[in-house]
């Protein structure tokens, strides 16, 4: 085609430009978002669809006009396949549209090619369009990653620096038992510094020591263990506990070893002037079982310190005895109290207080009971001769209200007197308080005159 057969296709392609252009944004529109205002982006496309023009009708065809075309596309924000697929459908077609068929068979040749630089350029540009935000992305990451790495340091530093300067010992092990970490002042109460522990088999470092030994590999194997430990002269509490992956799979341990020979030697001595006071000091747990037990007060109950009531639940051991069951009751309910009970032969007046977490919740309660059975002995003599009972009907006390006996002569044996005797004593007891004759009403009297 000459230079006198283009001018015609030219100024038909200049007159459709704003048409072109309205069919080349309706194909590309739904494919991405873009940025551009859209009255900028129908200039721009008008303008794209003229070159596209002055190219198809051009003397020759300069394929990097033409793949500028296509990249020109992708910088304005549609660098998706489905906008290179409706700009290749849009320009094959209203490039030609309406056009004679010597003109178009003249133009097909050059359309084709038009249209495979423009595809050209386009995904060229889209490749660089797709490296450059990935290596942002790649760039942001690194600075991200690098941000958090030294937040981490920061933080590992800050760690070591308080852990280091605890009183506690901190060591970690891998899944075979080897030290990756130790940490802490409470490794000079374990004979170690971190040099010497890091790198080495916690099992060699206490071989001497069978029950640390015992529970890191039940740690390992997935147990909570804790222990005390004497050592020469010092005493720990150790805590283990299995480590595990985010599979929840076992790759090591932890252990937190504390120093509390002082407050072990605080705690027996405590124990050693409790045990000699005339009292009962002892703890329950939120469902009553008894964690503390001490006090020479124990002997009144027949018991020794520690021995058979720890351990054990309050409501198992005194349920015979429905006024401790009630007490403990509201202890573990909440409620702080004094209450005086008789248990077997003696009397204690206890205590009881409630204990809480710093929350506030309920963790148990504790009781301190002192014995005042010889108390309250010499105020039930004295509220005897206050009624004025002889000697023997003091003596007749104690078995008339015995539930054991429920004869007259039975009652009356251990003393050697006869059922008439008996019968007599109660009349005349019953006389002294006030009450009818009936061995039941004298019972009343006398518990509720706390005359035992």
């Amino acid at each position: 085609m000459d230079a006198k057969g283009r001018a015609a296709p030219r100024r038909r392609l200049h007159t459709r430009r704003a048409a072109i252009a309205g069919e080349w944004r309706r194909a590309i529109a739904r494919t991405a978002f873009s940025p551009t205002d859209p009255t900028a982006v129908a200039d721009a496309l008008a303008r794209l669809a003229d070159e596209a023009g002055e190219l198809l009708v051009a003397e020759a065809l300069v394929p990097e006009r033409a793949q500028d075309l296509g990249a020109a596309v992708v910088a304005l924000g549609y660098a998706a396949p489905e906008a290179l697929r409706g700009t290749l459908q849009t320009l094959g077609r209203e490039l030609v549209a309406d056009l004679p068929a010597d003109q178009l068979a003249a133009l097909q040749p050059r359309l084709l090619a038009l249209l495979r630089e423009v595809a050209v350029g386009f995904c060229a540009a889209q490749r660089d369009t797709i490296l450059a935000e990935q290596e942002a992305q790649w760039r942001g990451q690194l600075a991200e990653r690098r941000r958090v790495e030294a937040i981490l340091r920061a933080s590992e530093a800050r760690l070591r620096a308080v852990v280091g300067n605890l009183p506690v010992a901190l060591l970690a092990l891998d899944r075979a038992g080897t030290v990756t970490v130790a940490e802490g002042r409470g490794l000079a109460a374990l004979g170690l510094t971190r040099a010497e522990a890091v790198g080495r088999s916690a099992f060699a470092l206490f071989a001497t020591v069978p029950l640390l030994v015992r529970d890191l590999r039940r740690a390992l194997a997935g147990e909570d263990r804790t222990a005390v430990v004497t050592l020469g002269e010092v005493t720990i509490q150790a805590w283990h506990t299995p480590l595990r992956d985010e599979g929840d799979t076992i790759v090591g341990a932890i252990g937190v070893a504390l120093d509390v020979t002082a407050h072990w030697r605080a705690e027996e001595h405590l124990r050693a002037v409790v045990g000699h006071a005339p009292i009962v000091l002892f703890a329950l747990d939120p469902r009553g079982t008894v964690t503390l037990s001490v006090g020479q007060g124990l002997a009144a109950l027949h018991r020794r310190p520690g021995e058979t009531t720890v351990g054990h639940s309050i409501f198992e051991l005194y349920r015979d005895s429905p006024a401790v069951l009630d007490h403990a009751r509201r202890a573990l309910d909440g409620e702080a109290f004094t209450a005086r009970t008789v248990v077997g032969d003696a009397t204690y007046e206890t205590y009881y207080l409630p204990l809480r977490a710093a929350d506030g919740a309920l963790t148990g309660a504790l009781g301190i009971g002192t014995d005042i059975t010889a108390r309250v002995r010499a105020e039930a003599a004295l509220r005897r001769r206050e009624a004025r009972l002889s000697a023997a009907e003091e003596a007749l006390l104690p078995l008339l209200v015995r539930t054991g006996l429920r004869t007259y002569r039975e009652v009356g044996a251990p003393l050697g007197l006869s059922p008439a005797r008996v019968r007599d004593f109660v009349r005349s007891i019953a006389g002294k308080l006030n009450v009818a004759s009936e061995r039941d009403a004298v019972i009343a009297a006398i518990l509720s005159g706390e005359l035992l």
